[in-house]
């Protein structure tokens, strides 16, 4: 009998790592956003929950999800890291192995460009349960108005999944 795949947050080596995720609140016509930067060392430098009030797909809001990666990561000085997130297809468009669809070119575009002039970034795709804290940030974008960012602290409701992401990194 075959035991499940454990899937956990990898850090980068010698760079930061944004982690973005997000979803869609149809009973309250928004979406939300989440982003994580941590350190080589899974420290958290700084967070984000966002609440969109927009008329948004799930697609669109993956990529305004990367795009607010983007922008928050150089809005706290973060200039050279990984933007990770569950959607392979905008991680694919993002990288350059396909196109995007249509739907989300725009973003991709303004992001790439953004990318090249403002920064050094690769992009990555994690799986969802890799992305565990980040979806907790997402669903606490729900109960607020616009945003919150924490800077160099853990947001409270985050603590025992991030203990547990570093638990399993130094166990390996």
């Amino acid at each position: 009998m075959s035991r499940p795949q454990v899937v956990v947050w990898t850090p980068p080596m010698s760079r930061y790592k944004v982690n973005v995720d997000c979803a869609v609140f149809s009973a309250q016509k928004s979406e939300g956003v989440g982003v994580l930067i941590r350190d080589p060392f899974g420290q958290v430098v700084a967070a984000m929950s966002k609440k969109i009030n927009a008329p948004l797909g799930a697609l669109e809001v993956e990529a305004k999800a990367f795009e607010a990666g983007l922008q928050f990561a150089l809005d706290v000085g973060v200039h050279d890291f990984i933007l990770e997130g569950d959607s392979m297809l905008l991680c694919n468009a993002l990288s350059g192995h396909s196109l995007p669809p249509s739907s989300v070119a725009s973003v991709v575009r303004g992001i790439n460009m953004n990318c090249g002039v403002l920064c050094q970034v690769n992009f990555s795709h994690v799986k969802r349960q890799g992305n565990r804290p980040v979806h907790l940030l997402v669903k606490y974008a729900l109960g607020i108005v616009d945003f919150l960012t924490w800077i160099e602290e853990n947001p409270y409701f985050l603590m025992q999944t991030l203990i547990h992401d570093v638990s399993i990194l130094c166990d390996s």
